[in-house]
């Protein structure tokens, strides 16, 4: 009897095991593929961003960012792979979060506030799909568009982005803030 529940313990530690290490090179890949494409999306929208701000000014910059960024981000998007920015505090409608990025905001927002590593994030949802999540945070140059209204944003870009988003929230930043996530689903191919 002790000699089965010892074989019976061994097996199922080595199952879950291999379990778990098969989980472990999913997470990889998922973060690997996911790591990509947002370095190759955030590289196109911050060089298209730099362009228009140096032929346009900022305010002409927002004025781009409400006709193009949304393009931009979904440029490496396609039948089994959507790409996303989202926030809880949203300047585009369009980037409203969905119950499963307000969760992970959430999650990022209670790990900032313990100083904890922001760390990417991968879950699959009852269809198989995989969910990539990885924070975005607050850079310089970020301020001059969603700093403190009073004090980092020219009146003439606040202008442009109360004219282009009447309803803005995504303002008072400070650099290393969490302004949101990326979000990338890959569809599970049927």
């Amino acid at each position: 009897m002790l000699k089965s529940l010892f074989i019976i313990t061994g097996l199922m530690t080595f199952l879950f095991s291999c379990k778990q290490s098969k989980n472990t090179e999913e997470f990889t890949d998922w973060k690997s593929k996911g790591d990509s494409l947002t370095a190759q999306t955030f590289d196109t929208l911050r060089k298209t961003l730099q362009k228009a701000i140096s032929e346009r000014g900022l305010p002409g910059a927002v004025e781009f960012c409400n006709t193009a960024a949304l393009d931009l981000t979904k440029i490496y998007s396609g039948k089994e792979i959507q790409i996303k920015r989202t926030s809880d505090k949203i300047r585009n409608p369009v980037n409203t979060p969905d119950e499963m990025e307000k969760d992970v905001i959430m999650t990022y927002q209670e790990q900032k506030e313990e100083n904890k590593q922001l760390t990417t994030i991968v879950k699959q949802d009852s269809k198989g799909n995989q969910h990539y999540f990885k924070p975005i945070l607050i850079q310089a140059m970020c301020l001059n568009c969603h700093g403190a209204k009073e004090t980092q944003i020219k009146p003439d870009t606040w202008d442009m982005i109360q004219k282009k988003y009447p309803k803005d929230a995504a303002f008072n930043y400070k650099e290393g803030d969490l302004r949101g996530v990326w979000h990338i689903v890959f569809t599970k191919s049927k």
